[in-house]
């Protein structure tokens, strides 16, 4: 699913034009060479943006007329990222070493497929992968985070045992 797509379609037929400027300026202030992966918005007011790039997340939220909050997170900052579903809305916790961040109220399947692309990034950075294959410590590393991703719910067993013999070359 393209969550940028989706987003825009799901503001609304008085948003949908709003939503597409705001997601173009905000990839027209991409750094040089990122690249956006995926995008949603809170609903029914898309007052809560979150921007998933392969280098970090960014937490847009407007909070009036003439504010607003922007909290960015590198990839290599995330500790751990959760959904929890709320009625019809589903919310985003990402936990970071440097800062937190919280997006309200997305649709549901948004969330999930946003949820998706954050743990492909953490769990395997957008790395040269033959440099991590090469360091015993660094696949041991990778695996020890898949085993607390699956531990925790967000991997199933067989996602995990995947990765893992990808890891290890088998």
């Amino acid at each position: 699913m393209n969550t940028i797509q989706e987003t825009i379609k799901l503001a609304g037929w008085g948003r949908k034009r709003a939503m597409e400027k705001q997601i173009e300026m905000f990839e027209n202030g991409l750094q040089k060479g990122e690249k956006l992966l995926g995008a949603g918005a809170s609903h029914p007011k898309p007052t809560q943006q979150i921007y998933v790039t392969d280098k970090r997340i960014i937490v847009h939220k407007i909070e009036g007329i003439f504010e607003n909050k922007k909290t960015e997170i590198p990839l290599s900052s995330i500790s751990s990222i959760n959904t929890s579903t709320k009625g019809l809305g589903s919310n985003i916790d990402i936990v970071a070493s440097n800062n937190n961040a919280t997006i309200e109220h997305l649709h549901i399947h948004i969330a999930q497929e946003l949820k998706k692309i954050i743990d492909s990034l953490v769990i395997l950075p957008s790395e040269d992968f033959s440099s991590i294959k090469n360091s015993q410590v660094d696949v041991a590393d990778q695996i020890k985070k898949l085993a607390e991703l699956r531990d925790s719910g967000i991997l199933t067993e067989e996602e995990f045992s995947a990765k893992k013999k990808q890891l290890l070359g088998i």
